[in-house]
């Protein structure tokens, strides 16, 4: 066992994008709290290329996602984290696939959330459990902290500057003609029901570059969000240019560089607000209170919240993200770029 000062810890948060994002503020706080402790990761291969790098973390591991379907995979992850002799693992995700990596380890304190939180067969293979008081999902994951007497902790992303994907971002804005001050619209998200319509997006463009002289580049993950990503551009007639698809680290310089991120409750969003630019948040099925970007220069704009389970959420329309209006979201940009004037008002 190691010293209390300088345990050996694992975080457990295998994916998506943006819930790997949310996490970091716990890593920070444990480098805080244990300066020489040996902090690793366990993730799908997606988080694991914003993770890569980062100043507090030691060691990452990666998995492929249905690693627990195949008993190969489950024989060598138990042979690497063995090897890393864990004193603690916290399960962020409190799933059994996150739970079970937890126990392959056989760390002796094996930290996740109360039966709620947590779900599936997480509580059973855990050691101890935490009931989270607070709503939004970074101050829940920091929760986590109290097993270890963390209380209180600042919230941190600390994500690295990528030189190498900073100098590529840089000549993709100068040939599409963005090599000053530049917004970024991101379209996409993992459901529909999350998505507002381009030619709402292509408003957002020609209000930008009207009022503010600040042109856009829009984003994009996959070939339907690269449609939706054209369509923009054609229809904001000058306004915005698409990028060519980005790697995840040169995603993260773009939005790093950008004055401006408008987009959906998606994994880009939430790495935008980490790299702390301002970002105007599009939420329609999700709660605001639950994951909205933290900070004094971020915005949110909500109609109405559509209340559905997650299995809803995966099938359902986009009506509440389509009752957003553009006036809604010229108002939430203004109250970034014109502050004062806003107050004044």
């Amino acid at each position: 066992m190691a010293s209390t000062d300088s345990p050996r810890i694992l975080i457990v948060r295998l994916s998506a994008l943006g819930d790997a994002i949310l996490t970091l503020p716990l890593l920070c706080a444990l480098r805080e709290k244990f300066p020489g402790a040996h902090l690793a990761w366990l993730a799908e291969p997606v988080a694991t290329q914003i993770l890569a790098g980062h100043p507090c973390l030691d060691q990452l591991f990666t998995v492929r996602k249905g690693w627990l379907k195949r008993p190969s995979e489950i024989v060598s992850l138990r042979r690497q984290l063995k090897e890393a002799k864990f004193d603690i693992v916290f399960d962020v995700q409190g799933l059994t696939k996150s739970a079970a990596a937890g126990w392959l380890s056989g760390a002796p304190r094996r930290i996740t959330f109360a039966r709620g939180q947590a779900r599936e067969l997480a509580p059973n293979l855990a050691t101890e459990h935490v009931t989270p008081q607070h709503t939004h999902v970074v101050h829940r994951y920091l929760e986590l902290g109290r097993a270890v007497d963390i209380y209180a902790p600042s919230i941190e992303f600390r994500l690295p500057i990528d030189e190498q994907a900073r100098y590529e971002v840089s000549a993709i804005r100068r040939e599409l003609g963005r090599g000053g001050s530049f917004a970024v619209l991101n379209p996409g998200a993992g459901w529909f029901s999350k998505t507002w319509m381009p030619q709402r997006f292509a408003e957002v463009a020609r209000r930008l570059k009207d009022k503010y002289q600040l042109p856009s580049l829009v984003t994009w993950g996959n070939e339907q969000e690269a449609d939706w990503a054209e369509e923009i551009a054609q229809m904001s007639h000058g306004a915005a240019a698409v990028v060519p698809k980005l790697t995840l680290p040169q995603l993260k310089e773009l939005y790093r560089g950008a004055n401006l991120f408008v987009g959906c409750d998606t994994g880009p969003l939430h790495l935008a607000a980490a790299v702390d630019t301002p970002c105007v948040a599009l939420f329609g099925v999700t709660p605001i209170e639950l994951c909205r970007p933290l900070g004094p220069h971020q915005q949110v704009v909500q109609a109405y919240y559509q209340q559905l389970t997650s299995r809803e959420r995966a099938r359902a329309g986009n009506e509440a993200m389509r009752a957003i209006s553009t006036s809604m979201v010229f108002d939430a940009i203004d109250s970034i770029f014109e502050p004062h004037a806003r107050e004044a008002a």
